[in-house]
C-alpha cells in the first residue's frame, strides 16, 4: 500500500485494496444473487469500512528542542477516549549538518507481524507547506508592518528551497484572498510580501469590546443613549467576527483536499475572547463607588461557530502558528508601568471606580484586560491544531527558530479504525511515556456524513476532490473509457470528449438526479473549462451509455477529466484522457480525429448541450452515422473481431477543388510494428465544415494489446499533407 505518512486527512485514507473488496462484495450481494436464492440460515453479515487514521505528532523537551529519539512504543493514543492499537509509525526531520546521509538512509530487521514502517522506523526528509496569512480585520498598523519584516525574515532564513509557499490575506471586504498559492518559487513570494499594505485594515472589533467594557463599569448616571449606541456597535463587530470565523471556516474545509500537512503562520490580534465566551466588570456586589457590575455569557453562536472552525482546522491536517502582533504597540518605556498604573487608577477614582492596574486602559497599554483582547483565542487556535502561540511579535527572529524545529522534526503515528458515515468529531489525544515531554497533535477529524447530507459547498469540494484526488473516497471501483476528438476548419479548434460507460456503472446510480462534470485541464494543469449536465438515469439504468461533450479551445495539449456523481448517494466514477489539439493553418489539408465504430445495439446516447453564449458545433454532422446500430470504439474491442468502420473527417482550406486520398495503418504501441490496411471507401459527404469519409477496415489478427489506427492524407490539388490518429486495445477472444 503506498501510505501518505505525512497527511492525518480529516476524513481518512482509506485501504484502496479494502475499499474495492467491500464495495465489490457489496454490490454483488445487492445485484447479483436474487433473494430466494440466499441461505435463510446463514448468519448475516455485515461490511464496516477499514480506515487508517495518519496522525501527525510534534514532541518537545521543556527547553522547547525536538525530541528525536523516540519510538513506536514511547506513544498512547486514545480515539474519543478509547485506547487504540498502533500499528504505523515514522520519524520525520530535516536533513542539517547534524543529520547524515547515512543516518537518513538507515534500516532496521523488519519484525515478524509489525509493518515495515514500524519496523524500520526511517528518518525520512519532505518538503513542508507553509501559508502565510495576513489578518487585516484584527490587526493593527503597526503590526502589519512588523508582520511583514516577520515573514521577509522567514523567506530569507527560515524556508528550504524545497518548501512550499503561499501567501493569503483575510480583510473585512475581500475576505479571503490568495495572493500566491503553494509554490516553490520564493522570488514571487516575496514580491507578493512586499506588495502587502495596511490599506486593507478595516477592522474596529478590539476598539468596540474595549470601550463597551469600560462603559459596562461606568456610573450608574451614564447616558442611555451611548449604552444603547455601544451595544450596537458591539452587535455588529460581532457580525465581523462572525464572518471572519465562517469564512475560515469554509477555508479550512477546502484545505482537506490539499494533501500533507500545511503549516499556517497567522499575523493577527485575534478575536476578543470576551465577544465569544463573554465575561465579567465592575464590583460583584455593585455597592461601592456607585459603579454597576456587568456580567456577559458570551454568544453561543459565535461559540460554537468558533469551536467548529478549530476542529476543521484540526481535521484539515492544519498546524496553525500564531503571531500576536498587538505587542507591537506597546511603548519601550521605562516609567510604563508607573504612568499606566497610577494615571489610569487616578482617572478611574475619579469615576468612582477604584482599580489598580489601569484594566480598562488606553489600546496602547501593556496592562489591558485580556478579555477585551484576541491572545486566548488564537492561543486556543493554536492548541487545538497542533502549533504554537507566540505573544511578542517583536521576538519574531527567536520564535521562527521554533517554528522551523517544530516543522522540521515530527512523528507520524496510525492506526486502524472501523468508520461509520455519521459526520461526527473525534477527538483524539496524543500522549507520550517519556517524562519531560511536550506534545502537540491536531485535535481529532470528522467521520464522513451521507452525502445527501452535505452542503452545497461540501459537495463542491467533494466533486473537486473526486477531480482532482487519485485517492479520493465515493469513488467505484469500476473505471470507464473515454476519448477525445478534434477538429480544425475555418480557423477555430473545437474538441468533443465522448465516454462510454458500462451497464454495471449506470445500474449502480439509484437516486434520481446524476451529474456528469467534464473539466479541462492545460498543460500547465490550470483549469481552462467546466461543463456539467445533470439528468435522470432512470430510463437508462443498468443499459450503456455514450456521453458526449463539446467545447471550443485553443490549440495546445490537454487532459480531459469527466466525473459521474450520484447526487443522493455520492457514488461516483472517474476517468481522464489526454489530449493535442493542433494549431490551425492557413491553407492545405487537414484532418480530424479518426472515430472507430462497431455493431451495437441497446446503447443510450446522452448529449451535454452548449453553454450559454457559445455558438454549436455540428459535431453529428461530421461525424455522421447510425446511432441506432454503431457505436464509438471506446477502449477495448474483442480479438475475434475482423472488422471495424472509421469516420475521418477532413478539410482543405484555400483551394475549390480538393483532390484527397486516405490510408491508413495499424501500429503496436509496445513493438512499433506497423500493419497496412487496405481500407474500401463506403462513402462520403459534404458538410459546411468540410467532408467526411466513412471507410470499411479490415482488421488482422492482433494480439492483445494497445494499438494506434493512423490515417494519412495527400491532397493532390495542394500537394498538401496531414495525418492523425486514435489509440485503441485488443482484448482477449
Amino acid at each position: 500500500m503506498d501510505r501518505e505518512c505525512l497527511c492525518f486527512r480529516g476524513r481518512a485514507v482509506r485501504l484502496a485494496v479494502c475499499r474495492s473488496l467491500l464495495l465489490l462484495l457489496t454490490f454483488s450481494l445487492a445485484w447479483s444473487v436474487p433473494q430466494q436464492e440466499q441461505e435463510i440460515n446463514k448468519p448475516l453479515q455485515y461490511n464496516v469500512p477499514v480506515v487508517l487514521k495518519l496522525v501527525t505528532v510534534y514532541v518537545t523537551d521543556k527547553k522547547g528542542n525536538p525530541v528525536e529519539d523516540l519510538g513506536l512504543e514511547d506513544f498512547v493514543v486514545t480515539d474519543n477516549g478509547q485506547p487504540v492499537r498502533l500499528t504505523e509509525f515514522e520519524k520525520h526531520r530535516l536533513k542539517t549538518a547534524k543529520v547524515k546521509e547515512s543516518e537518513q538512509e538507515k534500516k532496521v530487521e523488519e519484525v515478524p507481524g509489525q509493518s515495515t514502517a514500524s519496523a524500520g522506523q526511517a528518518v525520512t526528509s519532505q518538503p513542508r507547506k507553509f501559508l502565510l496569512l495576513f489578518d487585516f480585520a484584527f490587526n493593527n498598523a503597526k503590526g502589519i508592518v512588523k508582520a511583514k519584516k516577520a515573514a521577509q525574515h522567514f523567506m530569507e532564513k527560515i524556508v528550504r528551497a524545497d518548501d512550499e509557499v503561499g501567501v493569503l490575506s483575510y480583510s473585512m471586504i475581500k475576505g479571503i484572498t490568495f495572493h500566491e498559492y503553494l509554490t516553490e518559487d520564493h522570488d514571487k513570494v516575496r514580491q507578493v510580501i512586499d506588495s502587502i499594505g495596511s490599506k486593507d485594515i478595516t477592522g474596529r472589533a478590539s476598539e468596540i469590546e474595549e470601550k463597551y467594557w469600560i462603559m459596562a463599569v461606568e456610573p450608574m448616571g451614564t447616558d442611555p443613549y451611548k449604552l444603547r449606541n455601544r451595544e450596537a456597535e458591539r452587535e455588529e463587530a460581532k457580525r465581523i467576527a462572525e464572518n471572519y470565523i465562517l469564512r475560515m471556516t469554509a477555508l479550512a474545509q477546502a484545505l482537506r483536499y490539499e494533501p500533507g500537512q500545511k503549516h499556517f503562520i497567522v499575523f493577527s490580534t485575534g478575536i476578543p475572547s470576551s465577544m465569544i465566551y463573554g465575561g465579567q466588570a465592575g464590583n460583584p456586589s455593585g455597592l461601592t463607588g456607585g459603579g454597576l457590575n456587568k456580567f456577559d455569557a458570551g454568544d453561543r453562536m459565535l461559540r460554537t461557530e468558533n469551536e467548529d472552525m478549530y476542529k476543521e482546522f484540526a481535521a484539515a491536517n492544519c498546524d496553525i502558528y500564531a503571531f500576536d502582533t498587538r505587542e507591537s504597540t506597546k511603548a519601550a518605556d521605562i516609567f510604563a508601568y508607573d504612568s499606566i498604573t497610577f494615571e489610569e487608577s487616578h482617572r478611574n477614582t475619579s469615576r468612582g471606580i477604584f482599580t489598580t492596574s489601569g484594566v480598562f486602559g488606553d489600546q496602547a497599554d501593556v496592562f489591558r484586560d485580556e478579555k477585551t483582547l484576541g491572545g486566548n483565542s488564537l492561543k486556543r487556535m493554536t492548541d487545538l491544531t497542533g502549533g504554537k502561540y507566540f505573544s511578542n511579535i517583536n521576538l519574531y527572529k527567536k520564535n521562527l527558530e521554533q517554528v522551523q524545529a517544530m516543522t522540521g522534526t515530527y512523528y507520524v503515528v496510525g492506526y486502524y479504525i472501523s468508520e461509520t458515515e455519521d459526520g461526527r468529531f473525534h477527538e483524539v489525544k496524543v500522549e507520550v511515556k517519556r517524562p519531560g515531554c511536550e506534545v502537540r497533535s491536531q485535535s481529532g477529524y470528522f467521520s464522513p456524513k451521507p452525502f445527501r447530507e452535505y452542503t452545497d459547498l461540501e459537495k463542491t469540494l467533494h466533486l473537486f476532490d473526486l477531480a482532482l484526488n487519485e485517492r479520493s473516497f465515493s469513488r467505484l471501483p469500476i473505471s470507464f473509457p473515454i476519448l477525445c476528438l478534434s477538429y480544425v476548419s475555418s480557423g477555430s479548434s473545437e474538441l468533443e470528449i465522448l465516454a462510454r460507460i458500462p451497464g454495471e456503472v449506470t445500474a449502480k446510480f439509484e437516486g434520481e438526479r446524476v451529474e456528469y462534470v467534464a473539466l479541462i485541464f492545460d498543460a500547465k494543469n490550470n483549469i481552462r473549462d467546466i461543463r456539467r449536465l445533470e439528468s435522470n438515469p432512470r430510463p437508462y439504468r443498468g443499459l450503456p451509455l455514450v456521453f458526449t461533450l463539446a467545447t471550443s479551445i485553443e490549440p495546445g495539449e490537454y487532459t480531459c477529466r469527466l466525473v459521474i456523481r450520484d447526487m443522493e448517494s455520492g457514488l461516483s466514477a472517474v476517468s481522464s484522457a489526454w489530449t493535442s489539439v493542433p494549431v490551425t493553418t492557413s491553407s492545405g489539408l487537414k484532418l480530424g480525429t479518426p472515430l472507430l465504430l462497431q455493431e451495437e445495439n441497446g446503447c443510450v446516447f446522452l448529449e451535454a448541450g452548449s453553454d450559454k453564449g457559445r455558438s454549436t458545433f455540428p459535431w453529428k454532422e461530421i461525424y455522421a452515422y447510425d446511432r441506432t446500430t454503431l457505436v464509438p470504439i471506446l477502449g477495448e474491442i474483442p480479438g475475434s473481431r475482423r472488422q471495424l468502420l472509421a469516420v475521418i473527417p477532413f478539410s482543405v482550406s484555400g483551394s475549390s477543388e480538393a483532390d484527397v486520398a486516405l490510408s491508413a495503418q495499424f501500429i503496436e504501441a509496445a513493438t512499433g510494428q506497423v500493419w497496412p490496411v487496405t481500407a474500401s471507401l463506403v462513402g462520403t459527404f459534404r458538410h459546411n465544415r468540410g467532408e467526411t469519409a466513412i471507410m470499411q477496415i479490415p482488421l488482422p489478427p492482433l494480439k492483445p494489446g494497445d494499438y494506434f489506427f493512423y490515417v494519412n492524407g495527400l491532397d493532390r490539388t495542394s500537394k498538401t499533407v496531414a495525418y492523425n490518429q486514435i489509440a485503441f486495445s485488443v482484448g482477449e477472444d
